[in-house]
Order: C-alpha cells, then sequence, then structure tokens
C-alpha cells in the first residue's frame, strides 16, 4: 500500500488560511470605515496627549521609592485630604474620575484627573517653609500642560462649597 499524500485544502474551504483572515481584515475595514472615529492621519503624531501618558497615564514609569512613597501617603491622609477625597471620590463630582496622590513625572499630587488634566493641591502649614520648591513644582506641571489649584486646609475645613464649585468650574470647559 502506497501512502497518498492528504488533499489540500481548497482556498475556500474550511480551514483555509485565506478563509480564516477574511473575516479579520473586513472587521478591521468596517472598524475604520466608522465616521466617528476615523483613524490618525499618519503624518500627526499623538502629540500632547501622547507626552502627558508618559508622564501621568496608566503605562508610565514609576520609580519604585515615589510609588512607595505615594502609597504611604494614600494610608496617612491628613484631614482635609479625608474630607475632600469624600467629595471627590467615586465621580461623585460632575462624575469625573480623580485619583489621590498619583505620580506624575517626579512629582505626586494630592488629586487628579486625567480626563482634565487638573491637579488639586491642598496645602498645610508645612508649604509656608517650602513656597520656592511649590513654586517650582506648579510651574514644570503647568509647562507640561496641566492645570493646578492650590487649596490650603483651612479653606477645606470652612468653606468646602467653594472649593467644590472652584473645582467644579475647572472641569467645566
Amino acid at each position: 500500500m502506497e501512502d497518498e499524500p492528504s488533499p489540500q485544502p481548497s482556498p475556500s474551504g474550511r480551514g483555509s488560511k485565506e478563509r480564516e483572515k477574511e473575516p479579520q481584515n473586513k472587521n478591521k475595514q468596517e472598524k475604520y470605515n466608522d465616521k466617528s472615529c476615523p483613524p490618525l492621519p499618519e503624518e500627526e503624531g499623538l502629540g500632547v496627549r501622547a507626552e502627558i501618558s508618559k508622564l501621568a497615564g496608566s503605562n508610565r514609569q514609576i520609580p519604585k521609592l515615589l510609588l512607595e512613597r505615594a502609597r504611604e501617603l494614600r494610608q496617612r491622609q491628613t484631614p482635609a485630604e479625608q474630607i475632600l477625597w469624600e467629595c471627590l471620590r467615586n465621580r461623585r463630582l460632575l462624575n469625573t474620575k480623580f485619583r489621590r496622590q498619583h505620580n506624575i513625572g517626579r512629582y505626586i499630587a494630592d488629586f487628579y484627573c486625567h480626563e482634565k488634566l487638573l491637579i488639586i493641591e491642598l496645602d498645610g502649614s508645612i508649604h509656608a517653609n517650602q513656597q520656592t520648591q511649590d513654586s517650582i513644582r506648579e510651574n514644570w506641571l503647568k509647562s507640561n500642560q496641566f492645570i493646578v489649584i492650590r487649596f490650603s486646609n483651612e479653606q477645606i475645613f470652612d468653606d468646602i462649597e467653594f472649593v467644590l464649585y472652584t473645582i467644579a468650574q475647572a472641569l467645566i470647559p
């Protein structure tokens, strides 16, 4: 008995590589033909958003020491941070997502909204002694397209409505 070679599948037959690729290519074409979300032109890069994602996005590189420091700060919130966090967490303010003690570049922001590139800083008594460092930090953040709003702890305790109104104004385009 001679071994016969197995029959080759026809191009339109089951298991054909051409057939397997066809639905995937169709789905890709349909996806890109959708007028609501056209692809970026090839000559244009991702621009500012891509650079900001490197600084503050979910795939950014965070030095281990800075990551540990942010975790520690989240566990040891100040009373003012606790009050403001209760107002911002779980999309409680204008259905906007905030993160607390979020790493941005080499800094840690008290509260951060990635969608609006908004940073909220709470200043306690220690900030009176480090105004130069705060100024350098704020200038760097602003030069990287972030919006920075500062409140004193006293403002959180005495006039939380004003604080929330100010934050809401920054969130509304």
